[in-house]
């Protein structure tokens, strides 16, 4: 490494050699503070990996230091440089670059792309090819912000863990010509200004984002580049405290030493407490490492200062090598944790954890000695700056190379699985001699929930026959006849969510426009899908009767969203975090419901909430919530609930699926599972409370006794854990139709005279 990338930029003149060990203006005490953040972050992915009972929750808090660690050091040596030079040699600065990062992360990208492609399950190994690519091109970080969405969440893929060099390698980009910009006259003032600017806006950015955009104010430069900013303005007040009398600049050190425990003893406790979870990070709990970092480093010169601990060896050891191991731990762990479970049980053991996070240490030891140091200290010659930059560009888009061919061979292999379109998949038959279409006036709401007289009319008869059954299957094997194709079964989502009509976390009032009706958008008869995600994917089979019967079908769906009537849900996550959004949905939903209210209302929801008061989370609160929400709806409204399905819960089916290509039976769940606990009690509550009926849709997803499938009919019937495919949703409109039939005869058939004739 250059000298003046080792020079000291701190509180300390770069002259003092205040601490055991400092020489030519190195800081120990700085690759202690790495090898405490490296610990931190394995630690925490160690525990994520195998959902340990006891973990470092906040352990994540590691990469922000890193963050202020490589600020303050990027900017003190550009600085002085400038300086000592009176320019920025931006070859040498890139070269550098260069050396530093680019040989270890090309290397760990060429060794794990082809472990990945064994390894990572079928319908997931384009994605993560992808992921290779991005990582290689230093964009992983805006990828991940991109592709990280409530129904389809970045799976653990073993280049997760690049979207903090993308971070710092874009601020490499961009922060040398801001510098060289600002500090053409003055360095030091004008650096000061311009990363004062930098600290407050991306600051706002990122409490703003967190709230709105989790992914984006997590991923991105943007609304990281604060915590890079407040290393860069310690940098640039280095050897201030030189300046002031020895009295004050006695006290101001001790006072930094004291300090600098104080943010210690805050690091560590913020890495138990802070959950990924619960925490909406960055926001204000960020401030804990950020600040922490720039404690640690002004203090760490300090002899009676945090820095004792950080410079003795075992951390310094893991500081020096935590580029490397952090290039290699998280790809040992997600890589072998993929080789030592199953689908089925896809969570380490807190012993398999642990050993494979020991296993990362001597692999990147062996990468710090034989790729790192080799390149960064000049031991492997290369030419001269700019050549260095130009052959590290193209090494890197090599391995992006790498990466897209291994994509194009799983996109291939996926092809071959490739089904009939789900669009162009037909819509349960129509019945021959479909029965009377009921009107607004024929179904018009009863005058009360139970005394009403409802005007008589025909008996109706399904609109909807089902298909043809097809029998046992000759073969459990993952072919192209399985609708949708195993590579679209996970994006194979309902209209509405194509059509931006389903509410998002932000989301207080339901879309509106004409683009949101449904069914028969001219039908006289309206019915309201009212509910959540899972309401959601039963969206196609309620659409199909709705179009069966010519009605006319509005949805009100929004994600995480319960129809209940608590004021203090919470939104799952992650983050959990309070869920104002969807207490002002429900509202704007039944005044919408009171101002024009439909002939019938359909409500469903997931069997799972989250509140601010745990003791609400149980089927009897849950009913009784549900029934004070029917309540507020117009009187006489007439309401079907339709209860939530049995589900796979913990497993992904398409990744299953993907793993026993020759026999899906091996992905199904038990009826246990399935059902869970308290299944359909809430909605009971809440029929005998309101009079609303029932429809049931366990016979249809976990026919017979034995487990529930995963296909049936040839049809791939879960997109994840517990969302519909479209296409299997679909096939449910013949149940959903002969239920909510007979739903609507029932309230009819006491209004008809005795021995009035019925159409059958």
């Amino acid at each position: 490494m250059h000298r003046s990338e080792k020079a000291i930029s701190g509180v300390a003149h770069q002259k003092q050699k205040s601490g055991a060990g400092e020489k030519d203006g190195f800081r120990p005490d700085i690759e202690g503070l790495r090898g405490v953040a490296v610990s931190l972050v394995v630690l925490f992915h160690a525990g994520l990996l195998s959902k340990a009972s006891t973990q470092l929750t906040g352990g994540f808090i590691g990469v922000d230091l890193f963050f202020v660690v490589s600020g303050f050091l990027i900017t003190g040596l550009l600085i002085r440089e400038r300086e000592r030079t009176g320019r920025i040699g931006f070859s040498r600065f890139y070269a550098r670059r260069v050396r530093r990062i680019l040989p270890a992360a090309a290397v760990t990208l060429l060794i794990t792309i082809p472990l990945a492609n064994g390894l990572v399950t079928l319908v997931n190994r384009s994605s993560v090819m992808q992921d290779a690519a991005s990582a290689a091109l230093s964009v992983a970080n805006i990828r991940f912000a991109m592709t990280t969405d409530y129904f389809n969440p970045v799976s653990y893929s073993p280049f997760l863990h690049f979207w903090s060099l993308g971070v710092e390698e874009q601020f490499y980009f961009i922060w040398p010509a801001l510098l060289a910009l600002v500090a053409w006259k003055w360095p030091r003032p004008g650096a000061a200004v311009a990363l004062t600017v930098v600290v407050v806006v991306s600051f706002i950015a990122s409490l703003t984002l967190t709230y709105s955009s989790t992914s984006t104010a997590f991923y991105m430069l943007p609304t990281r580049a604060w915590q890079l900013g407040a290393g860069g303005l310690l940098a640039i007040g280095s050897g201030s405290l030189d300046l002031l009398p020895k009295v004050i600049r006695s006290a101001i050190k001790q006072t930094l030493a004291f300090a600098g425990w104080a943010a210690l003893a805050a690091l560590i406790t913020a890495a138990f407490v802070i959950d990924s979870v619960a925490t909406p990070y960055p926001g204000t709990a960020a401030l804990i490492p950020t600040v922490a970092g720039v404690l640690l480093i002004a203090s760490g010169t300090e002899r009676s200062g945090p820095g004792i601990l950080l410079r003795l060896p075992p951390i310094r050891f893991l500081g020096k090598i935590s580029y490397s191991l952090y290039l290699w731990h998280w790809p040992v762990l997600v890589l072998g944790g993929l080789y030592l479970t199953t689908p089925l049980q896809p969570w380490l053991s807190s012993g398999q954890a642990l050993a494979l996070a020991g296993l990362s240490i001597p692999v990147a030891f062996l990468s710090w000695a034989l790729v790192e140091e080799p390149f960064r200290r000049g031991v492997i010659p290369l030419p001269r700056p700019s050549r260095v930059v130009m052959a590290g560009v193209a090494v890197m888009l090599a391995v992006a190379l790498v990466g897209t061919t291994f994509d194009f061979g799983a996109q291939s292999a996926l092809a071959a699985l490739d089904g009939p379109d789900p669009s162009s998949t037909p819509t349960p038959a129509v019945a021959a001699t479909p029965s009377p279409t009921p009107t607004m006036s024929s179904l018009a709401p009863r005058t009360t929930l139970t005394d009403a007289t409802p005007t008589p009319i025909p008996e109706m008869t399904p609109a909807l026959t089902p298909g043809p059954s097809s029998g046992p299957p000759s073969s459990y094997a993952v072919t192209s006849a399985i609708r949708p194709s195993l590579g679209k079964a996970a994006t194979d989502y309902e209209q509405p969510w194509h059509d931006n009509c389903l509410g998002w976390k932000a989301t207080t009032a339901p879309n509106t426009s004409s683009n949101c009706v449904y069914g028969n958008p001219s039908g006289t008869y309206t019915v309201a899908l009212v509910g959540d995600s899972h309401a959601s994917a039963l969206f196609p089979g309620v659409d199909a009767v709705a179009k069966a019967h010519g009605w006319k079908l509005i949805p009100y769906l929004k994600i995480d969203c319960s129809f209940l009537d608590f004021n203090d849900l919470v939104y799952y996550g992650p983050p959990s975090v309070p869920y104002p959004e969807c207490m002002a949905w429900n509202n704007n939903v039944v005044s919408k419901l009171q101002n024009s209210p439909p002939d019938l209302v359909i409500i469903s929801m997931s069997r799972w909430i989250f509140t601010d008061n745990g003791a609400e989370e149980n089927a009897t609160a849950e009913g009784k919530a549900l029934v004070r929400m029917i309540q507020k709806l117009p009187a006489g409204q007439r309401v079907v609930i339709i209860k939530d399905p049995p589900l796979p819960t913990n497993e992904k089916v398409p990744d299953c699926l993907s793993s026993y290509l020759s026999d899906y039976r091996k992905c199904e769940y038990s009826q246990r599972v399935g059902f869970g606990s308290a299944m359909g009690t809430r909605e009971d509550i809440a029929a005998d409370g309101t009079g609303a009926r029932l429809i049931d849709l366990t016979p249809e997803i976990c026919p017979g006794t034995g487990n529930c499938p995963v296909v049936l009919d040839n049809m791939i019937m879960w997109r994840d854990e517990h969302h519909l495919t479209a296409t299997f949703s679909t096939s449910l409109g013949p149940a959903i139709d002969a239920q909510l039939v007979a739903i609507l005869d029932a309230w009819a058939r006491p209004a008809l005279a005795p021995g009035s004739p019925h159409i059958p």
